[in-house]
């Protein structure tokens, strides 16, 4: 067992540079995020409210367990403002679900080009994973172009009975004998859906049970570690800062080991160079391995590009896992992709799932973590 140590230093020009990249990064993305809170603009969404209507942001936050953990998906991901599509991994009467809604203040009716891709992402991470897909759509017509098994909840107009295995609807906007449920209005309907998440939601599913000591450094820091850096970003993301190397005194061009996120073991890889000799891509392989034999998944850091290495594409693929990739230009290794993927905010790269703040790492970590031990 090691304890990882640091060897930052706030002085350096490096640490400074560093900082204040990530911070420009960091800047431009909470633009891109409060373009997305905005949906249509103040005109349309003081319409919608005058119409006693909630945003989907506040039709979630209304959803989920009170001072629950939220992990939204792709926030920034089409335009205009996110798409008109939230997707978002939350937790509904104690149980981690998939939850999707559009935006009516974008698009009134139906979902926009870059909007249907998005809810379709959610609702294939949903039944990959086993986790229970809640739609909270603005009408039926949404419905008709996801058509995907889940709960469901139409807000308007319901003409035409979604696929979904249990549907409620809001009095006043559809005949109610094609709906499971009918609620007076949009606080009633979003209070009847936890109640049928609470009655069919099979026991044994996701949830967020686990915790583990928190890392020995500052998670601030993690602004000012360079892309190459993966013990530093290791020191700052597994439980107590403890990580068991393996095969640590061949190539350290690919650092490979064990630890825990949040107490979810996890199989670790991260390159530090743009190129992995024979011997790098070696230990990867036995790593990946070992992961596969115990059943553990693989946690994949996407340092500087790397020369192709199908061996280690090929063995990633199909193998349970959270990529985070670091900086532009990934090595193919952490494209290889049956899981989760977020990239650190940087100029020119964008990914299937999100771009996160480097401090949020962990918390992103043990969402997904919690996701992927509960998958069948």
């Amino acid at each position: 067992m090691t304890f990882l140590d640091t060897a930052l230093d706030p002085r350096a020009p490096s640490f400074l540079d560093n900082r204040s990249t990530a911070l420009a990064a960091l800047s431009a993305l909470d633009a891109a995020h409060t373009q997305a809170r905005e949906g249509g603009g103040e005109r349309e969404v003081t319409r919608h409210h005058a119409r006693g209507k909630l945003l989907p942001r506040e039709r979630i936050e209304l959803l989920i367990d009170r001072d629950s953990a939220l992990l939204e998906l792709s926030a920034t991901h089409g335009q205009p403002a996110g798409a008109g599509v939230v997707t978002a991994i939350g937790v509904v009467e104690q149980a981690l679900c998939m939850i999707v809604g559009n935006d009516p203040t974008v698009q009134e009716v139906g979902l926009t080009v870059d909007g249907l891709p998005k809810a379709l992402r959610a609702a294939e991470l949903a039944r990959q994973f086993g986790l229970p897909l809640i739609f909270l759509w603005e009408t039926s017509a949404e419905a008709r172009q996801v058509s995907a098994p889940g709960f469901c909840v139409v807000f308007g107009a319901f003409t035409e009975p979604p696929v979904a295995d249990h549907t409620i609807m809001v009095r006043g906007h559809g005949d109610p004998l094609d709906a499971d449920a009918v609620a007076d209005d949009e606080r009633d309907a979003l209070r009847l859906m936890r109640q049928a998440v609470r009655r069919l939601v099979p026991a044994g599913g996701p949830r967020l049970h686990r915790f583990g000591p928190p890392p020995r450094h500052e998670l601030e820091d993690m602004l000012a570690v360079g892309r190459d850096e993966i013990h530093e970003v290791l020191a700052r993301v597994l439980d107590d800062s403890v990580f068991d190397e393996f095969r640590a005194h061949k190539s350290p061009a690919l650092i490979t080991g064990f630890g825990t996120v949040h107490g979810h073991r996890v199989a670790v890889l991260g390159n530090t160079s743009a190129h992995l000799d024979g011997a790098a891509v070696q230990k990867g392989l036995e790593l990946i391995r070992q992961a596969t034999l115990a059943g553990v998944p693989s946690l994949v850091f996407g340092g500087p590009g790397a020369a192709a290495q199908p061996a280690l594409s090929r063995a990633l693929l199909g193998k349970p896992q959270v990529t985070i990739l670091l900086g532009p230009e990934p090595p193919d290794f952490a494209l290889a992709h049956n899981g989760f993927r977020f990239t650190w905010p940087s100029l020119g790269v964008s990914c299937f799932d999100g771009v996160i703040d480097p401090r949020d790492t962990r918390t992103v970590l043990g969402i997904c973590l919690a996701v992927l031990e509960a998958s069948p």
